[in-house]
């Protein structure tokens, strides 16, 4: 029975990893740099620090990583403040369902503290959830369970008792090693055959959730 429902954020909760390839596009732009969706895709679920290193790999030492990423965090809140935060479909039937059923929620994403904490208040779903874990906060990151397990304590969880809900394959590995159930939804970027063969399924739709949770009481 799942007594716990742990969510990654961009690509998950919201559509965000497509405004993240605009905004690093123009940020490309804007400082001579050729950043290719292939390129973005090597880094999504990684914390800053990683996606720092795969860029530096990429372009060499010299490529300025803190002025690119504040670049692009103001091109990426400049979107969201003028067009809103987009959600994934059926987010809110899902969030709706588990607080009727009194199944706390909780946010465990890569994400910064600073940004995270500004897309949840503008998206306007922050009070669904019982906990909000960050990767900046973190010591180890996806796909180290790590973080899954301490927000499974925050909500007063079990890990095994808890559903994982991620979009990449780090987070989607994270939550198979934290113990309980892990849900694939589909973004930007497929997660291997042999990742998901371990996950508990794979769906389209966070709204889909209801009918599988329903399905393994």
């Amino acid at each position: 029975m799942i007594r716990g429902v742990i969510f990654d954020m961009d690509g998950t909760l919201f559509d965000t990893e497509r405004l993240y390839t605009i905004a690093w596009k123009q940020v490309g732009e804007e400082m001579g740099y050729s950043i290719t969706t292939e390129l973005l895709n090597q880094c999504r679920g990684k914390t800053a620090a990683i996606i720092r290193g795969i860029f530096e790999d990429t372009f060499g030492k010299e490529f300025r990583y803190e002025e690119a990423r504040q670049r692009k965090d103001e091109i990426f809140m400049e979107m969201l403040a003028r067009d809103g935060v987009p959600k994934k479909k059926g987010l809110m039937e899902l969030l709706s369902y588990l607080e009727e059923k009194k199944i706390p929620a909780a946010v465990a994403t890569s994400t910064r503290q600073s940004r995270g904490e500004k897309v949840l208040q503008m998206s306007g779903i922050a009070e669904y959830f019982a906990a909000f874990i960050y990767g900046d906060t973190q010591k180890a990151s996806k796909p180290k369970p790590d973080i899954f397990w301490n927000a499974a304590k925050v909500i007063g969880r079990d890990p095994k008792e808890c559903l994982v809900v991620e979009d990449s394959t780090p987070g989607v590995m994270a939550g198979i090693a934290a113990g309980g159930e892990t849900i694939y939804i589909h973004d930007m970027v497929d997660v291997p055959e042999e990742v998901l063969e371990h996950a508990s399924a794979s769906l389209e739709d966070l709204g889909q959730i209801i009918e599988w949770m329903e399905n393994v009481k």
